[in-house]
């Protein structure tokens, strides 16, 4: 006899650990459609660069293509991998959708703007050859320029990298946006004044010391560098608070490790923010207008990397120059949402991702640096942080419209998976009306707490940002989708100084967590009620009712605090 109970029911946590452990279905099978959401990220190699997983391939890739690969509910990852040349593509891994090798953007079979939601761009060559008319004839040649501009431009997002001085500029330094957020060559032809040489005194190592001596395989220890996140500050009549940005928030707060290096590039942000795209055909601007009200959105450096003084990186009796204190760009990103077009995000060095720099290298035998970040307790948990920065970067990158499925499955995630309402009021089956503003604060509040352990703390607080991205356009969530966003532009310091601007006077976040709470409630009724009839619209239009309930009994309640605290302070008049 046909079990009849939303298939919903069966995803409590014992289910899903004996389903992975089972292996017989794929939790999507059992999620609702509108819930599954997958991500088509094209990885993008070329030199001496290679997919491989083994600690032997120590410019490998493949550490950190498992551990996207590894990523689930609310969003898995389809991942095909390219190489310009043939080097090796992590066989035997039956999870990878697709291998090309001779990879080309301007073969039809290999890309198209809309094969992709995520491109990642790992450079290491300086120059290609025999591949047609290119802005420098070393690049990628102008149809290819042009193919990834139109990916962008609808919305694809665009992750690019390359190491020190030169290399990954043949993939990279032609990409609009890409090439103005990072350096892609060096920058002068004296060693000692170069800021990305491999062997100067201003290049930038930020190896950190653990065995006596600096070394250069002190970047396949368990000790990273300290990066230093840009902080944003929201302060508004509604709410205040710091954050650092999206990709370097995990779960027990702000990220603040990267493996560590002898020599890495830089990131920047642009000089020149008003081209236009012309690969033979005008494509727009480069960093357009804000879609609506706000700043023009623009690149910003979001991780700032340190260089200690007096690192030599030994290696085999050879020395670099003693390397002079400095800072420098570690991580920019540029929300293209903002603007209707795709993200990009650039990092300093692949060497962030590569085997070498994450589980240790094959040149030494024994101890820490033989195992990397895996050889301690300490390792791994500062690798776990790691692995959240590229987790983070999957998801922050992706289309608008998967990042809105990603939302809609948290609030799956929170209510039929993680119970928060059942640990709260103790049953499933409670109604709005006959929960209490009380309780309907615990369960938001403890809604958030969830996502903070997955997400990250300071995305938890998105939580409530993502709600509203749901719910139906209208002005008032628009205007609310702004102040929750502590990452848009901001007003500029003479607005936020008018004498009638009150910022700050009373954390409103409480009236929030209450709308959420309700949402919450909402949406739990509805899959008790639609069991397989799940309908993304109607679920919609349910979060946003129990929301605008939500709120009101908030606003109704604070009135009737503020009403008490006056009468308390201030008498009757």
């Amino acid at each position: 006899m046909k079990d009849s109970r939303n298939p919903a029911d069966f995803l409590n946590a014992e289910n899903i650990d004996i389903l992975k452990a089972s292996r017989l279905f794929d939790l999507d099978d059992i999620r609702p459609p509108f819930f599954q959401c997958r991500s088509r990220i094209l990885m993008v190699t070329d030199g001496s660069l290679s997919f491989s997983d083994s600690k032997s391939a120590q410019f490998g890739l493949g550490t950190f293509v498992k551990i996207v690969l590894g990523m689930n509910s609310p969003l898995q990852a389809q991942v095909t991998l390219a190489h310009i040349g043939s080097r090796n593509m992590l066989p035997g891994d039956s999870r990878i959708h697709r291998r090309i090798t001779e990879f080309r953007f301007d073969n039809s079979d290999h890309f198209e703007p809309d094969m992709y939601d995520t491109v990642f761009m790992f450079g290491f060559s300086t120059s290609y050859s025999g591949r047609g008319p290119s802005p420098t004839g070393t690049t990628l040649n102008n149809t290819e320029l042009t193919k990834l501009t139109t990916y962008m431009n609808g919305g694809g997002g665009l992750f690019a990298t390359g190491d020190h001085g030169a290399l990954g500029r043949a993939m990279n330094s032609a990409v609009p946006r890409v090439a103005r957020m990072r350096l892609w060559d060096n920058t002068s032809s004296d060693n000692d004044d170069d800021e990305v040489s491999m062997t100067g005194e201003r290049r930038n190592d930020t190896n950190r010391r653990g065995d006596p001596g600096s070394q250069f395989n002190d970047q396949s220890d368990d000790i990273p560098q300290t990066v230093h996140p840009r902080i944003y500050h929201k302060n508004s009549p509604i709410f205040k608070y710091s954050f650092p940005h999206p990709l370097l928030c995990g779960p027990n707060g702000a990220i603040r490790v990267m493996p560590d290096h002898p020599h890495e590039g830089e990131c920047v942000e642009p000089a020149d923010t008003n081209d236009t795209i012309d690969f033979g055909s005008p494509l727009g601007p480069e960093f357009p207008p804000a879609t609506a009200a706000g700043a023009r959105p623009l690149p910003q450096v979001i991780s700032t990397n340190t260089v200690p003084g007096g690192n030599v990186a030994e290696s085999g009796g050879s020395f670099k120059d003693p390397t002079i204190p400095h800072s420098f760009g570690g991580i920019c990103g540029y929300d293209g949402h903002l603007a209707g077009v795709g993200r990009v995000v650039t990092d300093a060095t692949w060497h962030h991702f590569v085997n070498v720099n994450l589980i240790g290298t094959p040149t030494v035998s024994a101890g820490i640096k033989s195992d990397g970040f895996l050889s301690t307790p300490q390792g791994q948990v500062h690798f776990e942080e790691i692995k959240t920065y590229y987790r983070n970067l999957v998801v922050w990158l992706t289309r608008p419209a998967i990042i809105r499925c990603i939302n809609r499955g948290w609030v799956f995630e929170i209510v039929r998976n993680s119970r928060v309402i059942e640990a709260v009021v103790s049953v499933s089956n409670v109604r709005l009306e006959q929960v209490s503003v009380r309780t309907l604060l615990f369960i938001g509040q403890h809604a958030r707490d969830v996502v903070g352990k997955f997400a990250g703390q300071c995305q938890s607080r998105r939580l409530q940002q993502w709600l509203v991205d749901l719910l139906p356009k209208a002005p008032e969530f628009e205007v609310l989708k702004r102040e929750f966003d502590p990452w848009a532009p901001q007003p500029l310091p003479e607005e936020e100084e008018r004498p009638d601007r009150n910022l700050g006077m009373v954390e409103l976040s409480p009236i929030f967590d209450i709308a959420l709470g309700a949402a919450l409630v909402e949406a739990n009724q509805y899959f008790d009620e639609a069991g397989e009839k799940l309908d993304q619209k109607k679920f919609e239009k349910v979060l946003a009712s129990g929301f605008h309930e939500g709120a009101d009994r908030a606003i109704s309640a604070l009135r009737e605090s503020f009403y008490t605290v006056e009468q308390a302070l201030v008498g009757k008049k």
